[in-house]
């Protein structure tokens, strides 16, 4: 069993006589004992709190008994009666159990610490390295447990009862649909309430909440408040977004929802977040959410702001983004003062039994590594229940860390109620279909004692049932009416072009900018090289290059009161070395970013270097922009590459968000690009995997070759009102190509981003390069060391939305000419695939003689790019050559 991995091998053949002798030992000489033991005894010292040798015998019951309270408190959720379905049954006898009952000869009492840690509400605080917050938890735990009142027990059985009616009602009203109920955990609705009323309680205004799709729409009508109606309403079919009837949506359990709700006689503001069927992929998503709302607030308040994420036990533990995001919890940047997780603990994935899902003895385990108290709770106690959901908050307020509530319940139905389980657990299920519900075992309880009449139970049930009949019919003749008026559907609008915005920075204006970032404060000591390259910056005699572009951008939407977030790896340096956005004194570590010192009234600038992590990072960053609208929020990848960590992300919410759930994000998405040698996993931002999922203006792709268009892109996507995501194929060559510089008037009033660079021939054109990228510098040099004056050039640097009017323009100008898509990535991949036959529709259209493209790039390849910088050499040559050809 599990269990049996987690025991200290030890006990079995220890004595009380061993023990005290051995305790003694280590009193006199510390390490003449086993380091294990070590650490026990001393854990024993804090609890005995003395050091007085002679005192060590009698308090306390003596080292034996400290020693049973330190197990009890590191060993006791191992014995705790937690599963509702066990009936009573007690744990297997072993060791620990037998050390328990009292088999040393022991004669203090521990009964007090058995209900503490070892009753139908379990703790595990063994893993926190912080002593403050273990002797927080006992000094909660050690406190009378204050009975629940009649009141209270009758409150969480309507909770219970009415979440049971509301299953039971959908499944009568709407036989044939998947709802993925809350069947067998009703207590979470409980649950969930107790947490919105103690947070309440304790100044929480906002609670942001991800979820997953158990139980989601009967969590939104029994506890978030969304009406009935529109609930029913969707689930009959009504598009939920009659607003925009032409897109695609989402099905009702994965829907958001935002309202007020009353809890413990205050206001708090409940925003729960849509979510796909990945598994826990909203995690970062609400934490990114959560962090940009805590910003929004005074100093001092973040934690007015709760993040709360619902779990199911299979997938908590099994899926790598929740290990991610625990990790983002206390890193500068990205903290949310503390979630609160409650897993929905099935005992059992769609079909996995917990053993084979896991290797640890909870689900929970993976909690242990950040100091998250831990609380293991009985779903058939609503007092404990109750009390988790409090303990939980409090210490999420009082230590801004996570917590997390194990809620141990079962799955009345299948996966969803159409799945038979009993194929693959039929034992368990036996013992399932035996169960008295919940709401009846409350009832008969409160019945006995007297607390509820039984007219008003009846009552309750009856009134509940009306009140969704009421709702239902309302919800149908909602449905009926959005039919008779809906006319013929339709194709999605087509994509109107928007007036690009006065994106030009005065020169005056910029000159002072520049001075700014080349401020180098007095007593902080640079590197030589380092001092150069700072000092360099104001100096544009040369060109202003990419670096200084992109910190000219930043720099002057700062300064007009917008603030600028980018974060991802090593991007206050930048991965090239090319930003170094924070300056660090040799001497001293002393920091200084200069972008934070422009002047009074700007924007606030931060510049993280994330954790490790592609999938959890991006996914917040998605959520922080989804709240912070005066931000612009920019994630980069290392390389390009890297992205597919993410990929999650950026198909379920980023390119979709907005088609599913009107979700609208600003987010920037950096991707640096471009072959050059360096092998397959530094080489392809995957150009293709974008545009294939380009569709109605989702997204803005560019794939800008010159530092001011960059610095354009950036400023427009700011100041155009249009909030869709930018996807930047960011260089790495060109960083320090001497060519790619811009002029400083290429920057000021006037000029804007350009979607395609043209290069023009010198006489008239006899082809037409179309490419996009850093292989245009390339093609400019070949055409200029062998004399091409008839070749004209064209960079694609707007990939997405297509600019259809330029480069139909363009065509008609060249009506003879011969049309070539260049580009360095294999002929499977990067931009080709898609713009193939679009190229040739507008040749055609334009009157193009021959307007079908010819191809010029690499061959098709299972791998973006090859390791061997000679061979990518030759490769390219060929490239250039045949574009000329």
């Amino acid at each position: 069993m599990l269990r049996q991995k987690f025991l200290p091998s030890a006990l079995g053949n220890a004595s009380v006589h061993y023990m005290e002798s051995l305790y003694a030992q280590f009193r006199e000489q510390p390490a003449s004992v086993d380091s294990s033991w070590q650490s026990v005894f001393r854990f024993i010292d804090d609890l005995i709190q003395t050091d007085d040798p002679a005192a060590v015998g009698t308090a306390q019951g003596g080292a034996a008994a400290a020693l049973r309270a330190t197990l009890l408190r590191r060993y006791g959720h191992l014995l705790a009666d937690l599963n509702p379905l066990a009936d009573g049954d007690p744990p297997p006898v072993d060791v620990l159990e037998a050390f328990f009952a009292g088999q040393w000869g022991l004669e203090t009492d521990p009964d007090t610490l058995r209900r503490q840690y070892t009753g139908t509400l379990a703790v595990e605080t063994a893993h926190m390295t912080r002593l403050d917050r273990v002797q927080w938890v006992d000094e909660r735990l050690s406190q009378p447990w204050a009975a629940c009142s009649d009141d209270v027990l009758i409150d969480a059985w309507r909770s219970v009862v009415a979440a049971s009616e509301f299953e039971r009602f959908l499944m009568t009203r709407f036989p044939g649909k998947k709802k993925f109920g809350l069947e067998g955990a009703e207590i979470l609705s409980v649950v969930l309430d107790q947490i919105l009323t103690q947070a309440a309680r304790m100044g929480v205004e906002e609670v942001v909440l991800g979820s997953m799709h158990r139980g989601r729409l009967n969590l939104m009508a029994n506890v978030l408040g969304k009406p009935l109606v529109d609930l029913l309403a969707e689930f009959m079919g009504l598009h939920p977004f009659p607003e925009a009837p032409d897109i695609p949506a989402d099905i009702p359990y994965h829907l958001g929802y935002e309202g007020t709700v009353t809890k413990g006689g205050r206001s708090v503001r409940v925003r729960l977040l849509p979510n796909p069927s990945h598994l826990e992929a909203v995690d970062p998503v609400a934490l990114g959410v959560t962090r940009a709302r805590q910003a929004g607030r005074p100093d001092g308040q973040s934690g007015n702001v709760l993040g709360v994420i619902l779990h199911t036990d299979a997938a908590v533990i099994g899926q790598g983004i929740v290990s991610e995001c625990l990790q983002l919890g206390a890193v500068a940047g990205f903290s949310t003062a503390g979630t609160i997780h409650v897993v929905v603990n099935n005992q059992l994935g769609f079909t996995t039994e917990p053993d084979e899902g896991r290797s640890s003895y909870h689900c929970t385990d993976s909690w242990k590594a950040v100091d998250g108290l831990i609380l293991h709770v009985n779903g058939e106690c609503p007092e404990s229940a109750i009390r988790a959901a409090g303990l939980a908050v409090e210490y999420r307020q009082a230590q801004a860390c996570d917590a997390v509530i194990d809620l141990v319940v079962y799955r009345r139905h299948g996966h969803n109620e159409f799945d038979e389980p009993r194929f693959t657990q039929p034992v368990l299920y036996q013992a399932i279909d035996q169960r008295e519900p919940l709401g009846n075992q409350l009832e008969k309880r409160l019945l006995a004692s007297g607390a509820l009449d039984p007219q008003a139970a009846r009552d309750f049930a009856k009134q509940h049932w009306k009140q969704l009949d009421l709702a239902f019919e309302a919800a149908g003749q909602r449905k009926q009416r959005a039919v008779d008026q809906a006319g013929e559907p339709g194709l999605a609008a087509a994509i109107e072009p928007v007036p690009s915005p006065q994106t030009g920075v005065p020169q005056e204006r910029l000159l002072g900018l520049l001075e700014a970032l080349a401020h180098v404060p007095d007593g902080l000591t640079l590197g030589d090289r380092l001092a150069k390259q700072i000092r360099a910056r104001s100096h544009t005699e040369q060109g202003v290059a990419w670096a200084v572009a992109e910190a000219l951008a930043f720099a002057s939407l700062l300064a007009e009161g917008l603030n600028v977030r980018l974060s991802g790896q090593d991007v206050a340096r930048g991965a090239f070395s090319h930003r170094h956005f924070v300056l660090t004194d040799v001497h001293d570590n002393r920091r200084y970013c200069s972008l934070n010192h422009l002047g009074a009234g700007q924007g606030a600038f931060e510049v993280i270097n994330s954790p490790l992590s592609e999938y959890a990072v991006l996914g917040f960053e998605y959520g922080h922009s989804l709240a912070a609208k005066n931000t612009l929020t920019l994630w980069e990848a290392q390389f390009g590459d890297f992205a597919n960590g993410a990929q999650i992300m950026i198909d379920q919410f980023i390119t979709s968000g907005a088609c599913k759930w009107r979700q609208s994000s600003g987010l920037v998405v950096l991707l640096p690009h471009g072959l050059e040698g360096q092998g397959p996993e530094h080489s392809s931002a995957r150009i293709e995997r974008y545009l294939q999922l380009c569709a109605h203006g989702n997204l803005w792709l560019i794939n800008p070759t010159t530092p001011a268009n960059y610095f354009h892109a950036l400023r427009q996507h700011v100041l155009d009102g249009q909030e869709r995501p930018l996807i930047v194929v960011a260089p790495k060559t060109l960083l320090r190509l001497p060519a790619a510089v811009s002029p400083l008037a290429a920057f000021c009033p006037g000029t804007r981003f350009s979607a395609l660079h043209v290069s023009p021939a010198s006489s008239p054109a006899r082809r037409l390069l179309v490419c996009s990228g850093k292989i245009a510098y390339e093609l400019e040099d070949h055409r200029q060391a062998h004399h091409h004056p008839d070749v004209t050039i064209v960079r694609l640097e707007q990939l997405y939305p297509l600019p259809t009017d330029e480069l139909r323009a363009l065509l008609q100008n060249h009506p003879s000419a011969d049309l070539v898509w260049v580009q360095e990535e294999p002929e499977n991949m990067g931009a080709w695939p898609y713009y193939d036959r679009r190229l040739e529709d507008l040749a055609r259209l334009a009157g193009c003689a021959h307007p079908r493209f010819r191809f010029c790039g690499r061959p098709e390849s299972a791998s973006p790019a090859g390791s061997f910088h000679s061979s990518h050499a030759q490769d390219q040559a060929v490239i250039i050559e045949r574009a000329f050809a």
